[in-house]
């Protein structure tokens, strides 16, 4: 399987886990509502990311279809806030839309915690086919009753890369000290600190000054997060450490979605559904592509011993989280296919 056979999602899985099946495929047609909508889309990433392609794509789209009177407004790089201030906003309606990113498994349904475990897929076919399972069903039905997010779609995002200003990592031992920056997921902190580093949990938009101050030591993203926020003008250092194969979840507000005609909520689910697509192209190329732009920009590429790191990991994560997951995930994560 090529790389962008891997990052292409299973149309018809992930159409039947978001309630969306009938829509496939299915032609567009005007709704009969006339009030202008405006969506707010609120997302972390800087311009490239997979969130500011699919809700460009988004945009444009509905815009299309409704001859302007949906309007999406794409506030990139965390300008409406951070993941956990954009759950509260949601709840109250000031935000329509936004791209979640694991941060709320923690916030919303940590028994569901298994998911964040650095290593713990194979490829990015097997991450969807278990968010497409019971698993993926049961977890997004959380976030809807916790915090009042509806998931309208699953966008790829690339493997977190790790990045830093002045140290070489290429196996767990050269990470001992080092001060990262990490969202704050449990998970996360636990794994970072087992390979040996000092994890520092802190919101992303206060991460590009932190490394520029030398009050942390490096981060990991995605490639595309790395290259959107300009890391590579503070960090030294890619080391290809492939920890989390992730995903976005577009989500809406359920206050907002509650208040759309059934014609609107059709209209907005198939162009979530088309725009899906279309940012899982455009991440898929621009992932081949993202590696040679950051060297370019002067980043030295390293790649690490994963075996080495995956090892540790996968050893002496998992038995300080049994207590919190639920019983049995861990293993029916590994043994779904993909």
């Amino acid at each position: 399987m090529n790389a962008n056979s891997q990052l292409r999602p299973n149309r018809r899985q992930m159409l039947t886990v978001l309630g969306a099946a009938s829509l496939a495929g299915a032609p567009m047609v005007a709704s009969a509502q006339t009030k202008p909508i405006t969506i707010r889309f609120n997302h972390t990433d800087g311009i490239g990311g997979e969130a500011f392609h699919f809700a460009e794509k988004l945009k444009s789209l509905l815009a299309e279809r409704t001859s302007g009177r949906m309007v999406v407004q794409n506030f990139h790089s965390g300008q409406l806030g951070a993941e956990k201030d954009m759950y509260d906003s949601m709840q109250i309606g000031s935000i329509e839309m936004g791209r979640s990113g694991s941060l709320i498994i923690s916030v919303a349904a940590p028994q569901f915690g298994a998911l964040e475990l650095p290593y713990v897929f194979r490829s990015q076919q097997h991450l969807r086919n278990v968010l497409a399972g019971p698993i993926g069903q049961a977890m997004h039905q959380d976030f809807l009753a916790k915090k009042g997010v509806r998931v309208l779609g699953i966008v790829n995002r690339g493997a977190r890369q790790l990045t830093t200003k002045n140290r070489a990592v290429r196996t767990p031992a050269d990470l001992a000290g080092l001060k990262l920056r990490v969202p704050e997921i449990p998970v996360y902190v636990a794994a970072w600190r087992a390979l040996g580093a000092s994890p520092t949990p802190m919101a992303f938009p206060e991460v590009f000054t932190a490394l520029q101050q030398g009050t942390i030591d490096g981060q990991e993203n995605p490639l595309g997060t790395i290259n959107g926020n300009s890391f590579h003008d503070v960090q030294k250092y890619l080391v290809l450490t492939s920890h989390v194969r992730g995903n976005g979840w577009m989500v809406a507000s359920e206050r907002f979605w509650q208040s759309l005609a059934e014609a609107d909520r059709k209209l907005l689910q198939q162009a979530v559904n088309d725009s899906v697509e279309y940012a899982d192209e455009q991440i898929a190329k621009q992932e081949g592509e993202l590696r040679k732009t950051l060297q370019d920009k002067g980043m030295t590429v390293i790649e690490p011993d994963l075996k080495a790191f995956a090892s540790v990991v996968l050893k002496e994560v998992p038995p300080r989280f049994a207590d919190r997951w639920k019983p049995g995930l861990l293993d029916e994560i590994l043994k779904t296919a993909g």
